[in-house]
């Protein structure tokens, strides 16, 4: 018998064990003896966390299994997925939709068939992937069978890329990370070819996700001419114990059969008795490594590496320890520095009586320094310099001649300079060093400071002793002056002035020796005697309308007269003017000028060197509130100028530069220009290129770079959400030029 109803959102519910499905329609139609229940008009089925929304349904009671006809939604915590018609079991929870589509991480996938095989996987019959938005697609990859990993990857067999419905590049398999969690799985890769490298496929890589804290990436280049260079990285941040990542890279070229590698690391972590640990590796095979494998200019001018491991303690109430060791190369010199390592403990200031103290320092160092051969030096040289000292400060804030400081300083040392293997030479040195500060304040500007040091040093030859004794004398004092301007002037008012005069006297007397100490003398020239003054000028304004405090300019005049060669120093006169200072635009000029009063060959007294610096900004650029792109320009110019006085105190040029960038951004591009101009050689030095433009879903991007003999250029049109897929030089390098 046919039963009918025609029902306004009736709802029925059939109870099955603890779970329960419940369906509505506007038209519900029950077959009895089929144990069929057909939807109609704004059909749904829901059944756990599944819901089935259609305009038409069919429920068979006993098999729990539906069909669901045109406009069909199918929902899960999970899962969304649309089509035209679902068939599907919902106790397996398994079907088959036609005309597919669903939205996943960074994309949309469809299919003529999308079968759902298990809980968060789908397997596509006839599917497009695609991450534009557009209908129908910019783009899209096409293959005739692929498996969606929901939240985590999609894996396309018999791959067909195209744009505009154009075939434009076909692969046997491809992959896509739709997560937006980090998933353990492959990466994509390029390939291209390079006159270099030949052929290659670059960033086979497969991603390990070890836990919440750590990662590891697993990476291999293959070049037809070089090999393969397998490389590791691997990152983790476990705070606030320990972080630090490491990068590892090897080859073995097959052109030139050297083995060439590179390390790069950093740790920081809690150590042990609650001491910290920071590391720092860099370590390449060669000088030429990174800048062969590297893309970018800040490699091309790598010319040192540099490698530390310190450890840091600090004792409550007692004081701080560090230990360090560090190894840096300097390719250009052929120089390598060590330090073996370098141990200091500094102590806490330990009061003793009244308002004395003492802080006490220990430090022992290890240093050696090892000079290759070279055309002009070709012995190797080694130098090992190895030192232990000693220190006791003694301080009063406040004595009656004002804060007082005494340092106490013993000294060991012993250096050994070998060559090759044989040592050159090799001498001991014990000194000690002490001495004293003072200095006072008066009426809150003039400040004095008074200072006295003695130094005695013995130093242990294989055939002699050398003793010798050294004073030094400084007295110096400075003292500031302020000005209140009432003016007005460029939105400016209140201009503050701050002029601080100073000066500064300091001898070295000759010392007669007296076998193991000596004394000064002051019946004859001293060693060394110099007075230095100065005058500093500070110039400051106040906005007129907000109150704040701005600088205008700063200017400093330095010389020093000798007595000891009856010399005066060139007269030194440096300033900065802050002529603009707004967020948008700044205009600062520095200008620096060497004057002598020494007379020339022609008893003309001329500036022998003047060194200008000008920094222009100006910026237009304004951030798009729904594309969240720059709009707008900005300029900025670096121009930098110095002259050189020869033996006739004529002026040269020295060195004349403009360093230029230039920023345009208006809808949908940008354009990044910078150049270094070489106006004293009239040449460029350096410029680089950059064009993007906006293409939906893809971006176009133009690099170009030059740096003295070398240049590099790239070009790439890539998907903006999966930048490694694109079409550039590496892939049309056959027919492009190569730099």
């Amino acid at each position: 018998m046919l039963f009918y109803w025609l029902l306004l959102f009736n709802i029925m519910q059939i109870d099955s064990l603890d779970k329960t499905v419940y369906y509505s329609s506007k038209t519900l139609v029950y077959y009895p003896k089929e144990n069929l229940i057909v939807l109609i008009d704004s059909a749904q089925v829901q059944y756990t966390d599944v819901v089935i929304n259609a305009d038409s349904i069919e429920y068979d009671i006993k098999t729990k299994t539906l069909s669901a006809y045109k406009n069909v939604h199918f929902r899960t915590t999970d899962e969304k997925v649309d089509g035209s018609a679902l068939f599907y079991n919902l106790n397996t929870k398994r079907g088959l939709m036609r005309s597919a589509q669903t939205t996943v991480e960074n994309g949309f996938v469809y299919g003529n068939e999308l079968w759902l095989i298990k809980e968060k996987t789908l397997q596509v019959v006839d599917g497009r992937y695609t991450t534009c938005d557009h209908n129908p697609p910019h783009y899209y990859f096409a293959g005739k069978r692929s498996k969606v990993l929901l939240d985590n990857t999609a894996i396309t067999q018999g791959v067909m890329l195209k744009i505009l419905g154009v075939p434009c590049g076909v692969a046997p398999f491809w992959f896509f990370p739709i997560s937006k969690h980090r998933k353990s799985g492959l990466l994509p890769f390029k390939f291209g070819r390079a006159s270099v490298e030949g052929r290659y496929l670059k960033g086979v890589a497969y991603y390990w996700v070890i836990n919440d804290y750590a990662d590891m990436t697993f990476m291999l280049d293959i070049m037809e001419k070089k090999g393969f260079q397998p490389k590791l990285e691997a990152v983790y941040i476990v705070n606030p114990y320990a972080r630090g990542q490491i990068l590892a890279s090897y080859i073995r070229e097959l052109d030139t059969k050297k083995q060439r590698y590179s390390v790069n690391a950093q740790h920081r972590s809690q150590f042990l008795l609650n001491s910290y640990l920071d590391s720092y590796i860099d370590y390449q095979s060669d000088q030429t490594y990174m800048p062969d494998y590297a893309e970018n200019k800040a490699q091309w001018l790598k010319k040192e590496i540099y490698s530390q491991f310190s450890i840091n303690r600090e004792f409550k109430k007692i004081g701080k320890m560090a230990l360090l060791s560090d190894i840096r190369t300097d390719f250009k010199r052929r120089i390598t520095e060590q330090r073996l390592p370098n141990i200091t403990v500094n102590f806490y200031r330990i009061p003793l009586i009244a308002n004395w103290f003492v802080t006490p320092q220990i430090n022992f160092a290890n240093s050696r320094q090892h000079y290759d051969s070279t055309a002009t030096s070709p012995y190797y040289l080694t130098n090992i310099n190895q030192t232990a000292n000693t220190r006791l400060t003694f301080s009063n804030p406040k004595t009656i001649v004002g804060a007082f400081e005494l340092p106490v300083r013993f000294n060991y040392q012993t250096v050994v300079e070998k060559q090759r293997d044989s040592v050159k030479s090799k001498y001991h040195r014990i000194s000690t060093n002490s001495g004293f500060t003072t200095s006072q304040t008066m009426i809150q500007t003039f400040n004095i400071s008074e200072g006295l040091n003695y130094n005695q040093t013995i130093t242990f030859r294989p055939d002699t002793q050398i003793m010798t004794t050294q004073y030094d004398l400084s007295l110096s004092s400075n003292i500031t002056l302020y000005r209140l301007f009432l003016i007005r002037l460029f939105g400016l008012e209140n201009v503050l002035h701050q002029i601080s005069p100073n000066f500064g006297f300091s001898i070295r007397p000759q010392v007669k020796q007296y076998h193991l100490f000596g004394a000064p003398r002051i019946d004859t020239t001293p060693q060394n005697a110099n007075f230095a003054f100065g005058l500093n000028n500070y110039f400051q304004g106040k906005k007129r309308k907000s109150d704040e405090k701005v600088d205008i300019a700063m200017m400093t005049m330095q010389s020093s007269y000798n007595f000891t060669t009856k010399e005066l120093a060139p007269l030194s006169f440096n300033s900065d003017f802050y002529i603009i200072r707004q967020s948008n635009a700044q205009l600062i000029s520095s200008i620096g000028v060497l004057y002598p009063w020494q007379r020339d060959l022609l008893n003309i007294r001329q500036i022998s060197n003047i060194t200008i610096s000008t920094i222009c900004f100006y910026s237009l650029l304004q951030t798009d509130s729904i594309s969240k792109q720059e709009k707008g320009g900005k300029i900025t110019l670096n121009h930098f100028l110095s002259t050189i006085a020869d033996t006739t105190q004529t002026l040269h040029i020295q060195s004349h530069m403009l360093i230029g960038n230039f920023m345009f951004s208006p809808t949908g591009w940008s354009f990044d220009l910078s150049v270094g101009l070489n106006f004293k050689e009239k040449k460029l030095t350096d410029y680089s290129l950059g064009i993007w433009k906006d293409l939906h879903c893809w971006e176009a991007i133009v690099n170009i770079n030059r740096f003295g003999s070398q240049w590099s250029y790239d070009f790439k049109v890539r998907i903006k959400k999966i930048p490694d897929v694109a079409v550039g030089k590496g892939i049309l390098g056959f027919v492009l030029p190569l730099p």
